[in-house]
Protein backbone atom coordinates (compact mmCIF):
# COMPACT_ATOMS: atom_id res chain seq x y z
CA UNK A 1 0.00 0.00 0.00
CA UNK A 2 1.14 3.40 -0.65
CA UNK A 3 -0.47 7.13 0.69
CA UNK A 4 -0.25 9.98 -1.59
CA UNK A 5 -0.47 13.41 -0.14
CA UNK A 6 -2.70 15.11 -2.85
CA UNK A 7 -3.51 18.35 -0.21
CA UNK A 8 -2.21 19.16 3.20
CA UNK A 9 -3.67 22.97 3.77
CA UNK A 10 -6.14 23.34 6.59
CA UNK A 11 -8.96 25.82 5.70
CA UNK A 12 -8.11 27.12 2.44
CA UNK A 13 -5.31 26.09 -0.49
CA UNK A 14 -1.98 28.12 -0.86
CA UNK A 15 0.31 28.57 -3.61
CA UNK A 16 2.30 25.71 -2.02
CA UNK A 17 -0.65 23.42 -0.54
CA UNK A 18 -3.67 22.32 -1.38
CA UNK A 19 -6.71 21.74 1.12
CA UNK A 20 -7.04 17.98 2.46
CA UNK A 21 -7.25 14.89 0.41
CA UNK A 22 -5.26 11.78 0.72
CA UNK A 23 -5.08 8.80 -1.64
CA UNK A 24 -4.67 5.14 -0.59
CA UNK A 25 -3.35 3.26 -3.48
CA UNK A 26 -3.18 -0.79 -3.42
CA UNK A 27 -0.39 -1.37 -5.83
CA UNK A 28 -0.54 -4.47 -6.30
CA UNK A 29 -4.50 -4.11 -6.58
CA UNK A 30 -4.53 -1.45 -9.49
CA UNK A 31 -7.39 0.03 -7.21
CA UNK A 32 -7.28 3.50 -5.41
CA UNK A 33 -9.46 4.57 -2.15
CA UNK A 34 -9.36 8.67 -1.33
CA UNK A 35 -9.76 9.79 2.48
CA UNK A 36 -11.17 13.09 2.02
CA UNK A 37 -12.16 15.37 -1.13
CA UNK A 38 -11.03 18.85 -0.58
CA UNK A 39 -11.55 21.59 -3.41
CA UNK A 40 -9.43 21.06 -6.91
CA UNK A 41 -8.49 17.25 -5.73
CA UNK A 42 -9.05 15.80 -9.36
CA UNK A 43 -6.66 18.77 -10.66
CA UNK A 44 -4.31 17.52 -8.58
CA UNK A 45 -4.60 13.76 -9.14
CA UNK A 46 -3.98 14.88 -12.60
CA UNK A 47 -0.62 15.73 -11.65
CA UNK A 48 0.42 12.33 -10.08
CA UNK A 49 0.09 8.91 -11.97
CA UNK A 50 -3.05 8.31 -10.52
CA UNK A 51 -6.74 7.09 -12.16
CA UNK A 52 -9.75 7.86 -11.70
CA UNK A 53 -11.37 4.88 -13.39
CA UNK A 54 -9.17 2.81 -10.57
CA UNK A 55 -11.27 5.02 -7.85
CA UNK A 56 -13.23 2.47 -5.64
CA UNK A 57 -13.96 4.38 -2.55
CA UNK A 58 -13.86 7.46 -1.16
CA UNK A 59 -14.06 8.27 2.79
CA UNK A 60 -15.07 11.75 4.35
CA UNK A 61 -14.10 12.40 8.06
CA UNK A 62 -16.72 15.26 8.19
CA UNK A 63 -18.47 18.24 6.27
CA UNK A 64 -16.41 21.26 6.65
CA UNK A 65 -15.55 22.72 3.03
CA UNK A 66 -12.02 22.10 2.61
CA UNK A 67 -12.30 17.87 2.90
CA UNK A 68 -15.75 17.65 0.78
CA UNK A 69 -16.52 20.66 -1.70
CA UNK A 70 -14.43 18.38 -4.29
CA UNK A 71 -16.03 15.44 -4.39
CA UNK A 72 -19.25 16.86 -6.57
CA UNK A 73 -16.75 17.88 -9.28
CA UNK A 74 -14.47 14.83 -9.00
CA UNK A 75 -17.86 12.28 -9.45
CA UNK A 76 -18.11 14.35 -12.48
CA UNK A 77 -15.24 14.64 -14.40
CA UNK A 78 -15.03 11.07 -13.91
CA UNK A 79 -18.57 10.22 -15.49
CA UNK A 80 -17.27 12.38 -18.38
CA UNK A 81 -14.05 10.43 -18.69
CA UNK A 82 -14.85 7.14 -18.96
CA UNK A 83 -18.88 6.97 -19.26
CA UNK A 84 -21.27 4.10 -18.08
CA UNK A 85 -18.44 1.33 -18.31
CA UNK A 86 -16.83 2.36 -15.06
CA UNK A 87 -17.42 0.11 -11.47
CA UNK A 88 -19.27 2.29 -8.88
CA UNK A 89 -18.55 3.92 -5.90
CA UNK A 90 -18.61 4.10 -2.51
CA UNK A 91 -18.72 6.92 -0.67
CA UNK A 92 -18.59 6.78 3.07
CA UNK A 93 -19.18 9.60 5.81
CA UNK A 94 -21.46 11.27 8.13
CA UNK A 95 -24.94 12.19 8.32
CA UNK A 96 -26.01 14.80 5.52
CA UNK A 97 -23.48 13.36 2.89
CA UNK A 98 -25.74 12.14 1.20
CA UNK A 99 -28.20 14.82 1.16
CA UNK A 100 -25.15 17.22 -0.11
CA UNK A 101 -24.25 15.46 -2.53
CA UNK A 102 -27.43 14.73 -4.28
CA UNK A 103 -28.71 18.04 -3.96
CA UNK A 104 -25.52 19.84 -5.36
CA UNK A 105 -25.66 17.24 -8.80
CA UNK A 106 -29.51 18.13 -8.66
CA UNK A 107 -29.12 21.48 -8.69
CA UNK A 108 -26.29 21.53 -11.40
CA UNK A 109 -28.24 18.95 -13.21
CA UNK A 110 -24.42 16.96 -13.59
CA UNK A 111 -25.57 13.09 -14.95
CA UNK A 112 -23.26 10.89 -13.29
CA UNK A 113 -22.97 7.67 -15.89
CA UNK A 114 -22.22 5.21 -12.85
CA UNK A 115 -23.70 3.65 -9.67
CA UNK A 116 -22.76 5.57 -6.61
CA UNK A 117 -23.18 4.40 -3.18
CA UNK A 118 -23.08 6.18 0.01
CA UNK A 119 -22.97 4.57 3.20
CA UNK A 120 -23.73 6.75 6.44
CA UNK A 121 -21.99 6.21 9.47
CA UNK A 122 -25.05 5.84 12.04
CA UNK A 123 -24.61 9.11 14.22
CA UNK A 124 -25.85 7.46 17.35
CA UNK A 125 -22.92 4.97 16.68
CA UNK A 126 -19.40 6.40 18.05
CA UNK A 127 -17.33 3.84 16.68
CA UNK A 128 -18.15 0.25 14.39
CA UNK A 129 -16.85 -1.32 11.14
CA UNK A 130 -17.85 0.75 8.16
CA UNK A 131 -17.12 -1.87 5.47
CA UNK A 132 -14.56 -5.11 4.95
CA UNK A 133 -14.36 -7.71 2.64
CA UNK A 134 -11.91 -10.78 3.25
CA UNK A 135 -8.67 -8.82 2.57
CA UNK A 136 -9.17 -5.80 4.62
CA UNK A 137 -11.42 -3.85 7.29
CA UNK A 138 -12.46 -0.53 7.79
CA UNK A 139 -13.25 0.81 11.10
CA UNK A 140 -14.32 4.90 12.28
CA UNK A 141 -14.45 6.34 15.73
CA UNK A 142 -15.94 10.02 16.33
CA UNK A 143 -13.14 12.15 17.09
CA UNK A 144 -13.47 15.70 18.88
CA UNK A 145 -14.48 18.53 16.52
CA UNK A 146 -17.27 21.45 15.95
CA UNK A 147 -19.16 18.84 14.07
CA UNK A 148 -19.65 15.30 13.54
CA UNK A 149 -16.13 14.13 12.67
CA UNK A 150 -14.64 10.50 11.80
CA UNK A 151 -11.62 9.40 12.02
CA UNK A 152 -11.05 5.45 9.83
CA UNK A 153 -8.34 2.43 9.50
CA UNK A 154 -7.78 0.13 6.65
CA UNK A 155 -6.58 -2.68 7.99
CA UNK A 156 -5.06 -6.17 6.37
CA UNK A 157 -7.09 -8.98 7.87
CA UNK A 158 -4.39 -11.41 7.20
CA UNK A 159 -0.94 -11.45 8.24
CA UNK A 160 1.71 -11.74 5.06
CA UNK A 161 5.28 -13.39 4.84
CA UNK A 162 7.84 -13.67 2.37
CA UNK A 163 8.00 -16.61 0.04
CA UNK A 164 11.79 -17.98 -0.45
CA UNK A 165 11.38 -18.75 -3.83
CA UNK A 166 15.31 -18.73 -3.92
CA UNK A 167 15.06 -22.02 -1.75
CA UNK A 168 12.31 -23.37 -3.69
CA UNK A 169 14.38 -23.26 -6.53
CA UNK A 170 17.45 -24.78 -5.19
CA UNK A 171 15.48 -27.99 -3.93
CA UNK A 172 14.44 -28.67 -7.69
CA UNK A 173 10.63 -28.29 -6.88
CA UNK A 174 8.40 -27.09 -10.13
CA UNK A 175 7.50 -23.21 -10.34
CA UNK A 176 3.64 -22.68 -10.93
CA UNK A 177 0.69 -23.99 -9.09
CA UNK A 178 3.04 -26.24 -6.22
CA UNK A 179 4.84 -22.46 -5.46
CA UNK A 180 1.14 -20.41 -4.86
CA UNK A 181 0.04 -24.20 -2.60
CA UNK A 182 3.50 -23.67 -0.39
CA UNK A 183 3.00 -19.55 -0.23
CA UNK A 184 -0.23 -20.39 1.56
CA UNK A 185 1.76 -22.44 3.92
CA UNK A 186 0.26 -25.82 3.18
CA UNK A 187 2.08 -29.18 2.53
CA UNK A 188 2.79 -30.70 -0.98
CA UNK A 189 3.91 -33.68 -2.55
CA UNK A 190 5.54 -34.07 -5.68
CA UNK A 191 5.25 -37.66 -8.11
CA UNK A 192 8.18 -38.28 -7.40
CA UNK A 193 7.14 -38.64 -3.60
CA UNK A 194 9.12 -35.72 -2.08
CA UNK A 195 7.08 -33.82 0.60
CA UNK A 196 7.42 -30.48 1.36
CA UNK A 197 5.84 -27.92 4.53
CA UNK A 198 4.96 -24.66 3.27
CA UNK A 199 5.95 -23.14 6.70
CA UNK A 200 9.59 -24.12 5.96
CA UNK A 201 9.35 -21.45 2.94
CA UNK A 202 8.30 -18.68 4.39
CA UNK A 203 9.78 -15.86 6.47
CA UNK A 204 8.68 -14.58 9.40
CA UNK A 205 5.15 -13.56 9.28
CA UNK A 206 4.68 -10.09 9.43
CA UNK A 207 1.61 -8.73 11.28
CA UNK A 208 -1.18 -7.19 8.38
CA UNK A 209 -0.70 -3.68 7.51
CA UNK A 210 -3.19 -0.62 9.88
CA UNK A 211 -3.19 2.79 8.63
CA UNK A 212 -5.30 5.43 10.41
CA UNK A 213 -6.21 8.55 9.08
CA UNK A 214 -7.58 11.33 11.40
CA UNK A 215 -10.17 13.98 10.40
CA UNK A 216 -9.80 17.45 11.87
CA UNK A 217 -10.19 17.14 16.12
CA UNK A 218 -8.59 18.28 19.03
CA UNK A 219 -6.37 15.62 21.30
CA UNK A 220 -9.24 12.33 21.58
CA UNK A 221 -9.16 9.27 23.91
CA UNK A 222 -11.27 7.30 20.73
CA UNK A 223 -8.52 7.78 18.80
CA UNK A 224 -5.80 6.50 20.97
CA UNK A 225 -7.72 3.42 20.63
CA UNK A 226 -8.41 2.99 17.02
CA UNK A 227 -4.59 3.97 16.39
CA UNK A 228 -3.21 1.70 18.71
CA UNK A 229 0.08 -0.13 16.73
CA UNK A 230 -0.58 1.35 13.60
CA UNK A 231 2.17 1.49 10.77
CA UNK A 232 1.11 4.53 10.12
CA UNK A 233 -1.10 7.86 11.72
CA UNK A 234 -1.70 10.42 9.43
CA UNK A 235 -3.05 13.22 12.38
CA UNK A 236 -3.82 16.95 11.45
CA UNK A 237 -1.59 19.41 13.36
CA UNK A 238 -3.38 23.03 12.02
CA UNK A 239 -1.59 24.51 15.17
CA UNK A 240 1.87 25.01 16.76
CA UNK A 241 2.20 24.39 20.29
CA UNK A 242 2.57 27.79 20.51
CA UNK A 243 -1.35 28.76 19.94
CA UNK A 244 -2.56 25.69 21.94
CA UNK A 245 -5.67 27.66 23.26
CA UNK A 246 -6.10 28.80 19.66
CA UNK A 247 -6.20 25.14 18.91
CA UNK A 248 -8.62 23.93 21.70
CA UNK A 249 -10.92 26.84 20.62
CA UNK A 250 -11.25 25.68 17.79
CA UNK A 251 -11.08 21.96 18.00
CA UNK A 252 -7.52 21.21 16.39
CA UNK A 253 -4.76 19.81 17.18
CA UNK A 254 -1.09 21.23 17.55
CA UNK A 255 2.02 19.51 16.73
CA UNK A 256 2.50 18.34 19.91
CA UNK A 257 -1.07 17.31 20.51
CA UNK A 258 -0.83 15.06 17.22
CA UNK A 259 2.40 13.49 18.93
CA UNK A 260 1.24 12.42 22.06
CA UNK A 261 -1.59 10.80 20.28
CA UNK A 262 1.13 8.52 18.55
CA UNK A 263 3.53 8.04 21.06
CA UNK A 264 0.39 6.60 23.40
CA UNK A 265 -0.92 4.70 20.67
CA UNK A 266 2.22 3.25 19.98
CA UNK A 267 2.03 3.68 16.44
CA UNK A 268 5.30 3.16 14.27
CA UNK A 269 5.38 6.46 11.99
CA UNK A 270 2.95 9.30 12.31
CA UNK A 271 3.04 12.16 9.26
CA UNK A 272 1.56 15.53 10.17
CA UNK A 273 -1.11 17.42 7.67
CA UNK A 274 -3.98 19.79 8.08
CA UNK A 275 -0.89 22.54 7.92
CA UNK A 276 -2.35 26.37 8.92
CA UNK A 277 -1.80 28.85 6.08
CA UNK A 278 -0.55 31.04 9.16
CA UNK A 279 3.07 29.31 9.02
CA UNK A 280 3.97 29.84 5.49
CA UNK A 281 7.46 31.10 4.43
CA UNK A 282 5.75 34.58 4.29
CA UNK A 283 4.48 34.31 7.81
CA UNK A 284 4.88 37.17 10.24
CA UNK A 285 4.87 34.38 13.24
CA UNK A 286 8.27 33.30 14.90
CA UNK A 287 7.69 29.54 14.12
CA UNK A 288 7.91 28.35 10.50
CA UNK A 289 7.00 24.65 9.05
CA UNK A 290 10.06 23.51 10.14
CA UNK A 291 9.74 24.83 13.30
CA UNK A 292 6.00 22.73 13.26
CA UNK A 293 8.01 19.41 12.73
CA UNK A 294 10.78 20.16 15.47
CA UNK A 295 7.42 20.21 18.25
CA UNK A 296 6.48 16.75 17.18
CA UNK A 297 9.18 15.48 17.17
CA UNK A 298 10.58 16.58 20.50
CA UNK A 299 7.81 14.01 21.07
CA UNK A 300 7.83 11.16 19.24
CA UNK A 301 10.80 11.06 16.50
CA UNK A 302 9.41 8.99 14.08
CA UNK A 303 7.24 12.31 12.41
CA UNK A 304 6.98 13.59 9.06
CA UNK A 305 5.23 16.83 7.88
CA UNK A 306 3.20 16.38 4.76
CA UNK A 307 3.89 18.05 1.81
CA UNK A 308 1.68 18.12 -1.66
CA UNK A 309 2.46 15.02 -3.79
CA UNK A 310 4.87 13.37 -1.13
CA UNK A 311 4.62 9.18 -1.11
CA UNK A 312 5.06 7.05 1.61
CA UNK A 313 4.85 3.39 0.93
CA UNK A 314 3.77 0.84 4.12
Amino acid sequence: MKVIFLGTSSGMPTLKRNVSSIALVFINKNKLWLLDCGESTQQQIQKTSLKLSKLEKVFISHLHGDHVFGLPGLLASRGLRGGKNQQKIQIFGPKDLDIYLKETLNITKTYIPYEIEIKIIPPNLSAGIIWEDEEYIVRYTEVNHNIKTYAYSVEEKKDRSHFLIDKARQLNIPPGPIYRTLKEGKTVELPNGRIFQGKNFLNKIKKGRKIVFCGDTTYCKNLLHLAKGADLLIHEATFSQQEEDLAKRNFHSTTTMAAQVAKEAQVKQLILTHISPRYSSNNKLTITESGLLIEAQSIFPDTILAEDFMEYEI
